[in-house]
């Protein structure tokens, strides 16, 4: 069960430190994957290359890294729409990071019906089944992103579709850039978890010392999940 933790507070800082890191992948790649559309091939295509993981070299982008268990520091981000969109029978983006209490919209790109699932990966609580049935359609929903966690969405039309939402409830989350680096400013000083996670490597962890005025760094080195793409269940704490 996830941890019960205090509400985030924003707070005055005389000082703060800095951490940036980098992300590699230790041994081969995660494989693309290869998805041969089985409904709608007029739109989805007959069959089409999904490639499960950008990276340059072996430095993974779209990682999604956090300080894990910090309830106090900077403000909250002030945006707080963010979207997904139904495109050619895919979910874009696949990963991408929410603060919560946000608004999600849900677009629809493609002149079929989409109906999307989003789910609780924690507990398998189904949050909303969002239909969309015209192209350029766009539904917002308020409750979606309502606590922290990690959301897993697919369309019950299209069974090969997935993205994934994580949800957090302090400001201190990230995903990794094209060449696998990532960074956290205006940290208080102490000592904090650093997480990482994405749906097609393994969870890593490691700690990181803030002190002011200071630039730490941290490394992470993870491995490719020896799972399919569209079933990955790598075994992580709730992301807050």
């Amino acid at each position: 069960p996830a941890q019960q933790l205090p509400p985030y507070t924003v707070r005055e800082m005389v000082t703060t430190g800095a951490v940036t890191g980098t992300i590699e992948i230790d041994g081969p790649p995660p494989a693309d994957s290869v998805i041969q559309p089985s409904v709608d091939q007029q739109v989805c295509g007959a069959v089409f290359n999904r490639v499960g993981i950008e990276r340059r070299g072996n430095r993974p982008a779209g990682v999604v890294v956090w300080l894990d268990g910090i309830r106090s520091g900077k403000p909250l981000p002030l945006d707080r729409r963010f979207e997904v969109a139904n495109e050619r029978c895919l979910l874009i983006p696949q990963i991408q990071a929410a603060i919560a209490g946000g608004t999600l919209n849900v677009r629809n790109r493609d002149a079929l019906e989409h109906r999307t699932q989003i789910v609780r990966r924690e507990g398998g609580e189904v949050l909303a089944t969002i239909r969309e049935t015209d192209e350029g359609q766009v539904v917002p929903n308020e409750h979606v992103l309502a606590k922290p966690g990690i959301l897993e969405l697919s369309c019950t039309a299209h069974a090969w579709t997935r993205a994934w939402i994580t949800v957090f409830d302090h400001p201190y989350f990230t995903t990794s850039a094209g060449d696998g680096s990532f960074a956290f400013d205006s940290v208080p000083p102490g000592r904090y978890a650093v997480k990482m996670w994405h749906p097609r490597l393994g969870p890593a962890e490691d700690s990181v010392t803030i002190d002011a005025g200071v630039v730490s760094s941290v490394t992470f080195a993870c491995h490719a999940l020896v799972l399919g793409l569209l079933t990955p269940h790598a075994q992580l704490n709730s992301a807050r």
